[in-house]
C-alpha cells in the first residue's frame, strides 16, 4: 500500500465544503429545503443551485435511481488528490458528460462515494443557518476506513466516544467531520455513506417544519459531541441531518 507524503496529504482540505443532491424530483425537494433551511434557489441548465445569504451552498440535479446527497471535499490540486486516492486503494470514478472538470467522484476502499473539487475560492466562516456544517461517514468497517483516509489525506481519528462509538476526523489539530459505525437502528441493506449535516438555529423548530412539509424523521433531536442533531428523509427519500451546533471549531 502506498502512503501519501505530507505534501500529498495537504492537497486535501478539511470539510466537507459542498454537497450535491441527485433526486428524481428535484423541484419538489428544492421547495422542501427552501422552506426548512431558508435557501434561495436558482436554475441553470437543469441544475438547481441553493444559496443562503448570497453564498452558494449546495446543488440539486435530476437523476434516476436511489436519491442521495454527495459530500464534496476541497483540494488544492485535484490531480495530486486523485493520485493519493488511487495510491491508498480507492477508486476514481470516470466523469459523466457534462460534469465539471473541477469536480471528480471517488470511492474509498469500502466503496463509499464522495467527491473532490478544486474551487477558485474557499469559505472558512462558521456555519450559518442553512449552510453545510459537518459530514459523517457511516461505515461497517472502521479499520479500513481509518486506514484509507489516513493514507490518502493524512486524516486521523479520535477514540470512540458514547454508546454508538462515534469518532471525529482531525487534521492539523482540528476536528472537521465524524465517523459512526453502522448504528443498530440503520437498516442492514443501507450502504455505507457520507452523511451531510446542515446547520439550523433552532433544531426543534426546523424538525417541526421538515415534518410538516413532507420530511420523515428517522431520529429525534439528540445531543452529540458537536451539538444536537436530527436525521430525516426528504420527500424524495434522501437522507440528511440537521444540526444545531454548540462548538466553535466546526469549519471555523
Amino acid at each position: 500500500m502506498t502512503t501519501t507524503t505530507t505534501d500529498e496529504a495537504s492537497q486535501t482540505a478539511v470539510g466537507p465544503s459542498w454537497a450535491s443532491l441527485a433526486s428524481a424530483d428535484p423541484h419538489t425537494v428544492a421547495s422542501f429545503y427552501r422552506t426548512v433551511l431558508g435557501w434561495s434557489i436558482t436554475e441553470t441548465d437543469g441544475r438547481l443551485t441553493a444559496s443562503t445569504g448570497g453564498t452558494p451552498v449546495a446543488e440539486i440535479t435530476a437523476a434516476d435511481g436511489v436519491p442521495g446527497w454527495l459530500a464534496h471535499f476541497d483540494v488544492d490540486n485535484l490531480d495530486a488528490a486523485l493520485a493519493a486516492v488511487s495510491g491508498a486503494g480507492g477508486t476514481v470514478v470516470p466523469s459523466a458528460v457534462g460534469d465539471s472538470a473541477e469536480t471528480t467522484i471517488v470511492t474509498d476502499r469500502n466503496g463509499t462515494r464522495s467527491a473532490l473539487r478544486a474551487p477558485a475560492t474557499r469559505r472558512r466562516e462558521r456555519p450559518a443557518h442553512g449552510t453545510l456544517a459537518w459530514g459523517e461517514l457511516i461505515t461497517d468497517d472502521v479499520g479500513t476506513s481509518a486506514a484509507f483516509y489516513l493514507d490518502a489525506f493524512g486524516w486521523e481519528l479520535t477514540e470512540a466516544r458514547g454508546s454508538l462509538g462515534r469518532r471525529e476526523w482531525r487534521s492539523h489539530g482540528r476536528s472537521f467531520a465524524g465517523l459512526l459505525p453502522r448504528p443498530p437502528a440503520m437498516p442492514a441493506g443501507t450502504p455505507a455513506y457520507w452523511d451531510v449535516y446542515f446547520a439550523v438555529d433552532d433544531i426543534d423548530a426546523a424538525a417541526k417544519t421538515a415534518t410538516e412539509h413532507g420530511g420523515t424523521q428517522l431520529m429525534p433531536p439528540t445531543p452529540v459531541e458537536i451539538g444536537t442533531i436530527t436525521v430525516f428523509l426528504d420527500p424524495a427519500g434522501a437522507i440528511f441531518t440537521l444540526v444545531q451546533l454548540t462548538v466553535e471549531e466546526v469549519l471555523a
